[in-house]
């Protein structure tokens, strides 16, 4: 009779007990390691979505802050000492250029553009206000502002001083690209006259800026300007929100570009646009109270204002709760030629 060994006995293989735990443990390792794969891709998702937000945000604040401070600029003297004498026809917002046309703000609710202006809205052409040139697809609950301003382009009187009715001739070598319809600030530290140009440029070495009757309400300006003015490109720019092609909330600027508005999508991602207006009650140059546009008294006095803009992932599933990614920035922004 053949005698098995102890040994023997216990080296055909596993138990179901072992079997059974080393499942269980395999399964407890799998597991742990697949919760940080997804931990570790959740954290990617995240700071990129992050920083793409910061981006998105960084670069809208830019643009706004950069032309909400420039705005009233018309050269070597602010508005509230010289008020341009206007002789444009077709100028936008309110048609004029006033220390109280250089930042405007305007709520969006139901469609219609809330604001103040010494207590009403302006009704003027291509003012948000005005329905015959309102932007259209503004999202509601969200603010527009206006700025009008100077744009020194390096233009400089080259000829034709003598007499106030003359073409005005600037050296072509600028950055202004001037074209009929546009419209021109010249300004010196005394005078400044605010007109549209009536012709072609053209020109290598000399452009001439005529400004004749018709586009314009009389083809003299103030004075006949010397070498010591300054030449601008005036521009009129409204900063407000709107779903772009994608359907996903865009920062957009329009600006006046020869007699007729020009839409452009500048960042996607911006969710929402707040805006609160500082107002120097006291005369100061200081800023005492921070307002909403519909409480501005008047804005002749508005000399800084507060940005709180909203940013959004594109992606969703990024927070805890399944949504997008969310976050704010916020900017106070002096308007320096109403600073001095």
């Amino acid at each position: 009779m053949h005698r098995i060994s102890r040994s023997q006995r216990y080296a055909h293989g596993f138990g179901l007990v072992e079997i059974l735990i080393a499942m269980l443990l395999g399964l407890m390792l799998t597991i742990g390691m697949t919760n940080v794969f997804l931990s570790s891709k959740q954290a990617y998702r995240t700071q990129g979505a992050l920083s793409v937000v910061q981006e998105n945000g960084r670069y809208a604040m830019e643009v706004l802050s950069r032309n909400i401070r420039m705005a009233g600029y018309q050269g070597c003297s602010s508005l509230d000492i010289i008020v341009p004498n206007v002789i444009a026809q077709n100028v936008p917002g309110t048609g004029s250029f006033t220390s109280a046309d250089a930042v405007r703000g305007y709520a969006v609710s139901g469609g219609s553009f809330i604001s103040t202006s010494g207590g009403s809205a302006s009704t003027a052409y291509g003012n948000p206000g005005a329905t015959s040139d309102d932007p259209v697809g503004v999202i509601d609950g969200t603010d527009l502002i206006t700025v009008m301003r100077a744009d020194d382009c390096g233009a400089y009187l080259v000829g034709n001083m003598d007499t106030d009715n003359a073409n005005v001739q600037v050296s072509a070598d600028n950055t202004c690209a001037f074209e009929q319809n546009d419209l021109v600030l010249i300004s010196d530290c005394g005078t400044s006259d605010l007109f549209q140009i009536t012709n072609n440029p053209g020109g290598t070495g000399i452009m001439t800026l005529a400004h004749a009757n018709g586009s314009n309400t009389t083809n003299r300006l103030s004075k006949a300007y010397g070498v010591d003015a300054q030449i601008f490109k005036f521009v009129h720019s409204d900063f407000y929100l709107k779903q772009n092609a994608f359907g996903e909330r865009a920062l957009y600027r329009r600006d006046w570009v020869k007699g007729a508005y020009v839409e452009s999508e500048l960042v996607e991602g911006v969710f929402n646009l707040q805006a609160l207006y500082g107002e120097d009650t006291t005369a100061d140059f200081s800023t005492d109270q921070y307002v909403q546009e519909s409480a501005a008294a008047n804005w002749a006095n508005v000399n800084s204002v507060r940005l709180t803009l909203t940013l959004e992932s594109k992606s969703a599933n990024i927070t805890l709760t399944g949504g997008r990614l969310q976050q704010n920035m916020a900017a106070t922004i002096g308007l320096r030629n109403k600073l001095q």
